[in-house]
């Protein structure tokens, strides 16, 4: 028996010792540059990582993430991805997602099997900083559900629903001066949205703020490529006499 529970024990820090081997010699650097080529490749938007460092046994951090366009970017908490290696093995792609905050306020997983792509992603009043140039900012408070589903890397042709509560914080100083009408006018934003064939269904859209509100008269259609916004939006823009 005393021999049994020695081999075991060797055997468990073999395992122990192989861990940190591949957590330690793992191309993190390499890996952020995929996730960030992938990203970029399949959405009109920029993608920033600034770490990808290992959190035991088998999980990644990623750390200080910035999505953006344009002048105007959000920062993010920082994410923990935690890979689902047997389906790596077998060529099926899988991880969850979420957030470093206790309670959590992130979860998603996402799956790819014979090309085909699925993405679950839940918010709970997750706390984000919006940047506008270098010098603005204010914390915008996201809540919402998203599935979508797409083949190969043609993203803008997946099929799939999302709603979102937008809920903007204070705008300190002289800052508002510098950011757009729209973001200074709604303190929340309400959308509903369904992705079919590369159109964009927005069938729910409201925002509202102290002075001003406004609806989306109907639902509108907007082509995921090579289309611009529709007039019905630009009413976001305008400020309703007092």
């Amino acid at each position: 028996m005393r021999a049994k529970k020695i081999i075991l024990g060797y055997f468990l820090l073999g395992i122990l010792f192989f861990c940190a081997f591949f957590l330690w010699q793992f191309p993190y650097d390499r890996l952020k540059k995929a996730c960030i080529q992938n990203f970029e490749g399949s959405l009109p938007l920029s993608l920033s990582i600034d770490r990808v460092s290992p959190v035991l046994p088998w999980s990644l951090k990623l750390e200080n993430i910035r999505v953006g366009a344009d002048s105007l970017s959000f920062r993010f908490p920082d994410l923990i991805l935690r890979p689902h290696f047997p389906g790596l093995i077998l060529g099926k792609p899988a991880f969850d997602l979420a957030d470093t905050g206790n309670p959590s306020r992130v979860s998603g997983q996402f799956r790819q099997e014979k090309n085909r792509n699925g993405l679950n992603l839940r918010l709970n009043q997750m706390e984000v900083q919006a940047f506008f140039g270098k010098e603005s900012s204010f914390p915008i408070r996201l809540s919402g559900e998203a599935s979508l589903q797409w083949e190969g890397k043609d993203f803008d042709r997946g099929d799939g629903q999302l709603w979102a509560l937008l809920e903007r914080g204070e705008i300190k100083g002289d800052a508002a001066l510098r950011i757009p009408l729209p973001l200074t006018l709604f303190d929340t934003a309400r959308g509903e949205v369904q992705f079919k064939d590369g159109i964009a269904r927005v069938k729910r859209l409201e925002a509202s703020g102290q002075n001003t509100a406004f609806a989306l008269p109907q639902p509108l259609q907007i082509p995921l490529k090579g289309g611009g916004l529709p007039p019905e939006l630009f009413l976001l823009f305008q400020v309703p006499p007092k």
